[in-house]
């Protein structure tokens, strides 16, 4: 299948911020590819309406990415499917308050294979893919945050995991230059549209110079750019913060 629009593939797309970057990404001409697991499956068939009304065509691929064998899965049908791929966003992570002292192994891993081992594949498998393409540049984009910058003691594992993103970004833009083009964002807190975002303590606000949290579009803005009218700038990490970390 080959439309001859672009293609991306989003990693946890079917919700939250990964929903609202697959629309920023239909709204910019591209078919998408909606990666989900079971705990999203209830937000795939609206996400797809969206996706479809902003004149996009969409395939939506079940795949857990804690796991390499599911990715190779993943990108395989990818790759039979649109015999391309021109921009991945690697979105799919877990974050929840973790007690140092309290942490078990289970837990750390949880994080370590979702947030980290999961970008280094999905890249893998991703820049097979795009380093054989006709076009001059692809692009990967890795969400990271805030927590990988700072040290927040009560997010210890999932700051380590994105503490690796913005590293893994550095390196693979370096190894995978100039083909593919690898920048992070790292945003703090993030309200996402029609969420409860339970996570958010109303009070954190007061950190933020801008007086108010970053909502969706002030990181899609930025990830269109990048995908889009960016051929130069590759393997920095954006902080999307309203001066949270001046």
């Amino acid at each position: 299948m080959n439309t001859g629009k672009k293609v991306a593939l989003v990693t946890g797309g079917a919700r939250r911020l990964g929903r609202d970057i697959s629309i920023a990404l239909a709204e910019s001409g591209f078919d998408i590819i909606l990666n989900y697991n079971e705990s999203s499956k209830s937000d795939l068939e609206e996400t797809i309406s969206v996706l479809n009304e902003k004149g996009a065509g969409v395939s939506a691929v079940k795949c857990d990415v804690s796991k390499v064998s599911e990715i190779r899965s993943m990108f395989k049908s990818v790759f039979q499917k649109y015999k391309k791929l021109n921009v991945l966003v690697n979105n799919a992570a877990v974050f929840r308050h973790t007690d140092f002292l309290e942490t078990s192994e289970k837990i750390y891993d949880k994080f370590l294979n979702t947030n980290l081992k999961s970008v280094f594949f999905c890249s893998q498998e991703a820049a097979k893919i795009m380093l054989n393409s006709d076009e001059n540049i692809n692009r990967i984009i890795n969400i990271a945050s805030l927590g990988g910058i700072e040290n927040w003691t009560g997010y210890i594992p999932y700051s380590v995991s994105k503490t690796g993103v913005i590293k893994l970004t550095g390196l693979t833009a370096k190894r995978l230059a100039p083909k593919i083009l690898v920048n992070a964002i790292a945003p703090g807190t993030v309200m996402i549209e029609n969420d409860d975002n339970e996570n958010v303590n109303p009070e954190e606000v007061k950190k933020y110079p801008m007086k108010r949290f970053a909502v969706s579009k002030d990181l899609t803005s930025l990830i269109k750019y990048l995908v889009i009218d960016n051929t130069y700038i590759t393997g920095q990490t954006f902080t999307v913060d309203g001066g949270r970390s001046l």
